[in-house]
């Protein structure tokens, strides 16, 4: 029987008290064994509607799976 992956795409983990959201896996090319890419999400950004110029390409982080924690749960909120 094949090991189950701890986390999976779309998780949320904590990683030195960060929040992270989990966008790849050891089934995913380029993700070594016991490791995931994680996304600790863009800097704030001036949205094109607005006038600006929105986010660069987002930079993903590959850590190793021992040194996340499960996440919290998220909290919800609505766009004005």
């Amino acid at each position: 029987m094949e090991d189950e992956l701890p986390f999976l795409k779309g998780d949320f983990v904590r990683i030195d008290g960060i929040n992270a959201v989990v966008v790849g896996n050891e089934d995913d090319e380029n993700i070594p064994h016991d490791h995931i890419a994680v996304f600790f999400g863009s800097e704030m950004a001036k949205r094109e509607s607005e006038g600006g110029e929105g986010n660069s390409n987002p930079l993903v982080w590959i850590v190793p799976i021992d040194v996340c924690e499960d996440g919290l749960e998220p909290e919800y909120r609505e766009d004005d």
